[in-house]
């Protein structure tokens, strides 16, 4: 179990020096800087809202929203972070106010109750849908934190920035959330191809993770 949560490995760091320049020029309102930025961060904006909120559909909303909240307030960016760690922290704050618009996520009983024998080691035309709908029952938040850590790579310190919860308490709560995990999903113990491809939909997604949000930056500009 314990290989499907390990994180990716990269650091948070501060921007670069292209990225300094470029958002010292989306600041003036250069339209090709705002261009750039985007195109070298909706990516992985976009993937991380689709595995919030399990639509691509909605994901594409959610991200020109971002996009345009960050380039109507990109002056008050002051790049003590990444640019791709503030970009994280709007996206995701628009992902749990939309996420607390609808009714909480349950797993549903009747998928509960449908998830596949452990005797079949895992082997059953339904197993991929375990993690999902496991992910989907989480706290949003701590579902955020997950995703943030072992999909996205963050370190605590970015993930408390992101997610505005005390540095001291993202180990804990990432600790609460892979135990919730480890319940939901006690009876599965998948073999060892279904380890690597749930290890792969974990850090990249299920769906759309490479689609590209169309025409957001000229939305914003």
């Amino acid at each position: 179990m314990a290989d499907r949560f390990r994180a990716v490995d990269h650091r948070e760091t501060g921007p670069t020096t292209s990225e300094h320049e470029l958002v010292e020029r989306c600041k003036r309102g250069d339209r090709e800087a705002q261009r750039t930025l985007y195109e070298q961060t909706s990516q992985r904006v976009f993937r991380l809202l689709t595995r919030m909120t399990r639509s691509a559909e909605i994901a594409e909303d959610l991200a020109q929203e971002t996009y345009l909240k960050a380039f109507s307030a990109i002056a008050t960016f002051d790049q003590r972070s990444a640019v791709h760690t503030w970009l994280y922290r709007i996206a995701v704050n628009e992902a749990l106010q939309w996420l607390r618009r609808r009714k909480p996520t349950l797993l549903d009983p009747e998928i509960a109750a449908a998830r596949p024998d452990p005797r079949n080691n895992g082997h059953d035309s339904g197993a991929h849908l375990d993690i999902e709908e496991a992910m989907a029952a989480l706290d949003p938040t701590e579902r955020a934190m997950l995703l943030l850590r072992y999909q996205e790579g963050l370190d605590y310190r970015a993930i408390a920035e992101v997610t505005e919860v005390a540095m001291g308490t993202v180990g804990s709560r990432l600790n609460r959330a892979r135990e919730q995990l480890r319940e939901l999903l006690k009876d599965f113990e998948p073999g060892r191809e279904e380890i690597q491809s749930d290890k792969h939909r974990i850090r990249h997604g299920r769906e759309g993770a490479d689609r590209i949000v169309p025409s957001v930056e000229e939305r914003a500009s």
